[in-house]
């Protein structure tokens, strides 16, 4: 992070002047994990071209929130001014809230390591960010903390500064991080991305980090992008799709999907509609692990996600209590819900008054699950779709693909679904969290499709499906992935 930093600010140039002209801020800088070695370098990098080891006041500002962190970080900037034997011991460290601050110093370089937390859980942190101008312009719902201190490192940049930032990646395309893409795309350029993918920190297991330098120009060339440890350079104008996510691709890859979604007749949200399945608020209520007999007027086959295969799906372990605003409390089912009722008033609608309290938190539209439906798994390495006539009742972490007319072929959107196209497509352009697609409503609405009027073409992918749906077979999957090569994508 520092190395890059440092060397598009110099460019080569490292005269006395650009030395002394540099202006560095971290705006959570903790402890110093990043100041430290930027300060670090900067003095061996003085006496590599100019002879002596020496030190600016200016040339490092860090912020934060933590009294004692600072101290800390303090104390260690002394023992590397100590090292090099350098007698001026003034140093910049501010106690403030940077988010809060109007900060009139700019910078050529702008380091971070930044807080990572949702709105979910900190609802009172976003509400206090929302009555300063800058997190009303800034705040987007569901968005993480960590965007706002990559937005006030960009306000804080001199022009043609720079930004590193290590960060999850998940702002690449999540929805709740359009405004800060949007700021980005306005005022900077890519210079630099490695997408590890995975968590470089040991006590953060679980998150998909990201190191990206951005500059604050507006000015294209090409961007060096290390994508899970591949290399390669592409023109950074092109580092945005059609909804201005950014996607990591080679520029053939981006090519080839751009054919994609210019060869589309529709996207899958014209065709279909698509739902999340039920959302009990307490499984341990409503869900049995056997049929009981005593219930059967209200049980109903229960699925999850991993019952779900390309084509087929395996038949229910599980069973549920479906109740929602149509069924009375009586005391078969009081007997079984009472000792749960203490939880499972404190469900949110229940406060809200929106559901009794023996109802289903989100019972969802129960024709969903009985009509002919795609079903796919939320979260999967691979894309699985299968299809389903009768009873399918199924978890949040199951979503339901339904026609919105009634000629729409089911049987020829899911051998799209289940093809090679559609994974290539979506592992670029949908969600994904580390090798996972996320195969949540937005991005599978939003995905391109080209459903053919040739009646013939439909009834010829609808057979292969049939046949894939009976048993599965590769040379069958190769006709169907064949076909969707075939058409207009040119791929």
């Amino acid at each position: 992070m520092i190395n890059k930093s440092l060397d598009i600010y110099f460019n080569g140039d490292y005269s006395r002047s650009k030395f002394d002209n540099l202006r560095c801020a971290d705006l959570s800088c903790g402890t110093g994990n990043l100041l430290l070695p930027l300060l670090n370098t900067i003095i061996q990098l003085y006496k590599a071209k100019l002879g002596e080891y020496t030190y600016n006041i200016s040339w490092i500002t860090g912020y934060d929130i933590d009294g004692e962190a600072l101290l800390i970080c303090k104390n260690n900037i002394l023992k590397i001014l100590e090292k090099y034997e350098i007698e001026d011991k003034n140093i910049n460290l501010i106690k403030t809230n940077s988010l809060m601050e109007e900060i009139d110093e700019t910078y050529d370089l702008v380091l971070g390591n930044p807080p990572y937390f949702g709105e979910k859980n900190n609802k009172e942190i976003f509400e206090d960010m929302k009555k300063y101008k800058f997190g009303k312009e800034n705040y987007e719902g569901k968005m993480d903390y960590a965007y706002f201190f990559i937005a006030k490192g960009i306000d804080a940049l001199k022009d043609g500064g720079v930004l590193t930032y290590i960060t999850t990646n998940y702002w690449f395309k999540a929805d709740h991080a359009k405004k800060l893409r949007e700021k980005i795309k306005k005022y900077t350029t890519f210079k630099y991305i490695n997408n590890y993918n995975r968590s470089v920190f040991e006590e953060a297991a679980g998150q998909h980090n990201v190191v990206f330098t951005l500059r604050k120009e507006k000015k294209s060339g090409k961007l060096e992008v290390i994508d899970d440890r591949e290399k390669y350079f592409i023109d950074s104008d092109k580092i945005y799709n059609y909804r201005d996510k950014v996607i990591l691709a080679k520029e053939e890859d981006l090519e080839r999907l751009n054919r994609v979604y210019n060869g589309r007749t529709h996207f899958l949200g014209e065709l279909l509609n698509i739902n999340q399945g039920i959302v009990s608020g307490y499984d341990r209520a409503f869900v049995f692990d056997s049929y009981e007999e005593n219930y059967r007027e209200y049980l109903k086959p229960f699925y999850k996600n991993k019952d779900i295969d390309q084509y087929t799906y395996t038949s229910n372990k599980y069973w549920i209590l479906y109740l929602d605003n149509k069924v009375a409390l009586n005391k078969k089912l009081a007997k079984h819900l009472n000792p749960h009722k203490e939880r499972l008033s404190r469900r949110r609608e229940v406060l809200r008054s929106i559901i009794n309290w023996w109802e289903l938190q989100w019972a969802r539209d129960e024709k969903i699950f009985n009509v002919p439906k795609i079903i796919g798994r939320q979260r999967s390495k691979i894309n699985k779709f299968s299809y389903s006539e009768g009873e399918f009742y199924g978890s949040a972490d199951i979503y339901y693909l339904t026609p919105r007319e009634k000629n729409i072929n089911l049987f020829y959107i899911l051998g799209y679904l289940n093809s090679k196209v559609f994974y290539d497509w979506f592992k670029y352009n949908g969600k994904m969290k580390g090798d996972n697609l996320e195969l949540y409503a937005t991005p599978l609405k939003e995905t391109p499709i080209y459903y053919t009027k040739d009646k013939a073409e439909i009834a010829y992918i609808e057979k292969l499906v049939k046949k894939q749906i009976e048993h599965y077979e590769e040379k069958t999957q190769k006709l169907i992935d064949r076909y969707f090569s075939d058409l207009k994508y040119g791929i």
